[in-house]
């Protein structure tokens, strides 16, 4: 079984749906059979890397200090209930993603995706790290079991330029406009955070249709209010 998850890294929710997720794999009795894979999406791909301060980042948000402050207490509330992760808005760092999603590309030819994506996760949503910059990608991706000199290597390139586009091209196929989005043997797609059951409920279904050789219908999960689209999680 194939799944493949489009997420970016500055999205709270991506990081809580990669949680549940992973805890409905734990009690899935198959999950030696299931592949989970990482697409590329970026929700602001023309972002300017930049270190703002509160104010700023308040004036471009057409909110006052206090709303947004309140606003980013609720979210870094939110990811620690979810996560176990400490959010971080101080200083406020923005960053273009671009690179770490070529650089997941990278780490997937090691096998070494999964604990890069979470790696990436903490940096840029907890420790408040610019993931643009190639000198925190390289040791981002030591820490994830990756060569130093080959990510330097590689993120000097052009190399996986090309996979990142066609990710973002697939997306837009799938009718994919928030993440995290989950795909799930081209059968099912989970739109949002969704509850823990329902990523069960899926991997169950789909192994029984498959076990069957039954071809089910797609069926798409409703967003809800726990996904991110465009910049609306850059708070």
């Amino acid at each position: 079984m194939r799944i493949e998850v489009w997420s970016d890294f500055g999205c709270p929710f991506c990081v809580i749906g990669k949680r549940k997720l992973e805890n409905a794999l734990g009690r899935f009795t198959k999950k030696d059979k299931v592949e989970v894979v990482y697409r590329s999406f970026q929700l602001n791909p023309g972002a300017e890397s930049r270190t703002i301060s509160v104010q700023q980042l308040a004036l471009e948000k057409r909110m006052n200090v206090e709303q947004l402050k309140a606003k980013q207490a609720q979210v870094a509330d939110m990811i620690k209930r979810e996560t176990g992760l400490i959010a971080n808005y101080d200083p406020i760092v923005i960053a273009n993603t671009f690179d770490a999603h070529r650089l997941v590309h990278f780490a997937a030819q090691a096998g070494k995706a999964t604990e890069l994506t979470e790696r990436l996760f903490r940096a840029y949503l907890s420790q408040s790290l610019n993931i643009a910059d190639h000198n925190v990608l390289v040791t981002l991706g030591k820490e994830a079991g990756l060569d130093e000199r080959e990510v330097a290597d590689m993120l000097e390139s052009d190399a996986y330029k090309d996979s990142v586009k066609a990710d973002m091209a697939e997306a837009g196929k799938l009718n994919i406009s928030s993440v995290p989005t989950f795909v799930l043997n081209n059968k099912y797609k989970i739109s949002g955070a969704q509850p823990e059951e329902v990523f069960l409920s899926a991997l169950n279904s789909i192994w029984e249709e498959e076990s069957k050789f039954q071809k089910p219908e797609v069926k798409d999960q409703s967003a809800g209010d726990n996904s991110c689209t465009d910049e609306s999680c850059n708070i």
